[in-house]
């Protein structure tokens, strides 16, 4: 394999995380006592702000970092939670998944552990606990990193309806934390209602930390766009403070989208490719509305025309069923402790006002 270094005509920028940097910093070099909530809007950067700390802190610190994403795994049954979080290692120390040749599990079993959890006679909970109470005694810090950990939500333990495998789970993240201090754990979610059911949970409320990760601010997206063979590694062009302008008024400081639009400025002008971004949101706006009770979704989205938040006390029993709807699909960002609702960022509310004013005169019902 070479160690060849890779050429690109753009990197992957890392912007100004210093605040969520020395957050995360103070809450690891605090003895574990909380399940830490890392929340905010689609493409807010929590997946790679996380990668990037512990990139750093571990030159600095000795932790075992444990990072599962659950949007890389397929996880519908017990079984599947069971392979997803475990992995065998043979005696040659080729690693293996549990039932699977697939290593995605992240807590280390033998093959007889294994064959103890298949036929039920070990806890794997107790299982997992005891990793972990070996890494504390050789003086290493474990952190359990979970992203997207509502993928779990519909799945129970041994098929039993009454037993929520997220129930269970969260029961042990309390004992890890708040009562052993044995790991810091760390839950990732852009799924504002999977985190206000944890919020509004007393039992919960009482061991959890919500920290936010939203999107740059107006200051760093210019930084970036004037800098960009500085961040990006872009030779091929230059943006002029018009330019980065025009890129933050349609994106605001959502680090993917901007990531994409510099993409396609290697091939087309700017206000071309600005422009296609609105049309795309209309549409993707559009295909949503049209699908189903298309006047109740209307009534609900035109109120973000004028006001980009809507806060749950101006809501009412029927708005929340398509409110929620609007979150599961990413039209809306839901923030769990402010209890507001707002477009997935600057784009989306692009699209939302672009909606009504492509609807006829006698259409815009107001």
């Amino acid at each position: 394999m070479t160690n060849e270094k890779l050429d690109y005509r753009k990197d992957v920028a890392f912007i100004n995380r210093e605040q969520d940097f020395k957050y995360l910093r103070n809450y690891i070099n605090i003895r574990p006592e909380s399940i830490l909530f890392l929340h905010g809007p689609k493409s807010s950067g929590k997946t790679t702000l996380l990668y990037k700390f512990f990139e750093q802190i571990q030159k600095e610190q000795k932790l075992e970092v444990k990072f599962l994403d659950l949007r890389e795994t397929f996880t519908n049954v017990y079984e599947d939670f069971l392979k997803t979080f475990f992995r065998v290692e043979t005696r040659g120390g080729k690693k293996e998944s549990l039932t699977s040749n697939i290593n995605i599990g992240f807590f280390k079993i033998d093959a007889a552990v294994e064959k103890k959890i298949l036929e039920k006679r070990a806890d794997p909970f107790k299982v997992m606990k005891a990793e972990l109470l070996e890494l504390t005694r050789k003086g290493i810090k474990p952190v359990l990193i979970i992203d997207e950990l509502q993928a779990l939500e519909k799945i129970y333990l041994d098929n039993d309806k009454e037993r929520q495998l997220i129930t269970a789970l969260f029961n042990f993240f309390v004992a890890m934390t708040k009562q052993a201090h044995l790991a810091h754990i760390i839950i990732a979610s852009s799924d504002g209602y999977f985190l206000n059911t944890v919020y509004i949970d007393s039992k919960l409320k009482k061991c959890s930390t919500f920290y936010k990760v939203d999107y740059l601010m107006k200051e760093d997206v210019m930084e970036w766009l004037l800098n960009l063979e500085k961040y990006s590694k872009i030779t091929d062009y230059t943006l002029t403070e018009a330019d980065a302008e025009k890129i933050w008024d349609t994106v605001g400081g959502s680090m993917w989208e901007i990531q994409d639009i510099l993409s396609q400025l290697f091939e087309h002008p700017i206000d071309n490719v600005l422009d296609g971004y609105k049309q795309k949101m209309l549409g993707l706006i559009t295909y949503y509305v049209v699908q189903k009770e298309r006047e109740k979704r209307e009534n609900i989205l035109k109120r973000f025309i004028h006001d980009e938040n809507l806060w749950v006390i101006d809501t009412g029993e029927e708005d929340e069923v398509i409110l929620k709807d609007m979150v599961t699909n990413n039209i809306l960002y839901f923030d769990p402790t402010r209890a507001v609702y707002y477009p997935q960022g600057k784009s989306y509310h692009w699209g939302i006002r672009m909606y009504f004013e492509s609807l006829k005169p006698d259409q815009r019902k107001k």
